[in-house]
């Protein structure tokens, strides 16, 4: 920020301006939301990687664990 003095066009004093008076540039940038075929592709990994089995066999071993060392 460059302040001319008032009455006087040959004196200036140099004034930086506070962070909250600079401009700032904002970028914006357009993103595809396709929410469903992001969840779809997912799903689709998750059971071609085979982590779909892994998840089944997960809670078949939980509730065998749960169902021997629970009390009745």
């Amino acid at each position: 920020m460059h302040f001319t003095a008032p009455g006087s066009e040959l004196s200036s004093v140099y004034l930086p301006a506070s962070p909250a008076l600079q401009t700032e540039v904002i970028v914006a940038q357009v993103f595809r939301q396709d929410v469903l075929a992001d969840i779809r592709r997912g799903w689709n990994n998750f059971v071609e990687s085979g982590q779909i089995w892994a998840l089944l066999i997960g809670i078949v071993a939980g509730y065998m664990l749960k169902s021997i060392t629970s009390s009745h």
